[in-house]
């Protein structure tokens, strides 16, 4: 079946920056939020749709290869979900100066693979040390990692050509997130230091949950009952189930902060909030029995939300 184009999809021009692109999927993303739609199964399909679409656009390669070739070119390096699953592809690179973390190579197993993309772009040789020959050529690698992964953190396996590499993807992560892994990029002439590799990483985006951030939101649907009366309800977190306390006389829009929930920051010890929306949902249907109960319960306590309009 032929795929939607993303850019109809999120309701953007084809030249709308990456901001344009975020502030409509958050807000798309929320309008149809199975929660918030009575776990409509449109809504549901939508909100797959809308994923999809911002996880091709959101990514600049992935944007780049849709935009000249289509979906079959943008998604030809995916191999496949699961949680322990990563994908990606590497090109080189020359060794000029790059912003991100360096965490070397890491012991132990890693608990996921990244398949190898044959996607090499060639560049000469990075700058000299002294004299002698010049080191080895740098190598960037695009990988892509789940939201629990980038929450969590994880080890990963990466394969370039016939070499499978051993990496640390720290928790806290984000998009555009940029790894080095010292002395891991191609070998030098005649022995001298090999170059880097450089991980950019790709989060894909959570089914219930948007990233701003080190902040987490989340929109919970409550009953009218739940909202007037109050009631201790269980929702998901980014790290387990959590259970949220709904005061009496609670409106829609009204902001839980779970604090220290988020993510962490790769520059500190710092960590994020977990905030919740409360979203009040009304039956479709209501038969004559309670609507004489509501009309009484109107008449007993009355509210003029509209006064001075």
């Amino acid at each position: 079946m032929k795929k939607s184009d993303p850019y109809t999809i999120l309701g953007v021009h084809q030249k709308a920056s990456d901001d344009e692109i975020k502030r409509a999927y958050r807000r798309l993303a929320r309008e149809y939020h199975p929660d918030l739609n009575n776990n409509s199964k449109s809504s549901e399909q939508r909100f797959k749709e809308v994923s999809e679409a911002y996880e091709i656009l959101s990514d600049s390669d992935k944007r780049r290869r849709y935009d000249r070739f289509g979906h079959e070119d943008a998604s030809r390096d995916h191999f496949g979900g699961g949680p322990y699953t990563a994908w990606g592809g590497f090109r080189g690179r020359s060794n000029s100066a790059s912003r991100g973390y360096d965490f070397g190579r890491s012991a132990g197993g890693g608990v996921f693979e990244d398949f190898f993309s044959e996607f090499v772009r060639s560049q000469p040789y990075g700058g000299h040390r002294g004299y002698g020959s010049p080191r080895g050529r740098d190598i960037e690698y695009s990988l892509t990692v789940d939201f629990d992964q980038a929450y969590r953190g994880v080890h990963a396996f990466v394969r370039i050509k016939e070499r499978k590499i051993d990496v640390k993807i720290p928790a806290g992560v984000d998009n555009g997130s940029k790894i080095r892994v010292s002395g891991q990029g191609e070998s030098g002439h005649r022995g001298v230091a090999p170059g880097d590799l450089y991980l950019e990483i790709t989060v894909r985006p959570h089914e219930w949950f948007i990233r701003e951030g080190k902040n987490v939101y989340f929109t919970v649907g409550i009953t009218v009952a739940e909202a007037i009366l109050g009631a201790r309800v269980e929702i998901p977190g980014p790290d387990g189930r959590l259970a949220l306390k709904i005061p009496p006389g609670t409106q829609s829009g009204t902001i839980f902060r779970f604090k220290e929930k988020g993510f962490p920051s790769l520059s500190d010890s710092s960590r994020g909030d977990f905030l919740v929306t409360s979203n009040i949902v009304v039956p479709e249907v209501v038969d004559d029995v309670s609507r004489s109960i509501l009309e009484e319960f109107e008449r007993r306590n009355p509210v003029r939300p509209r006064t001075g309009l």
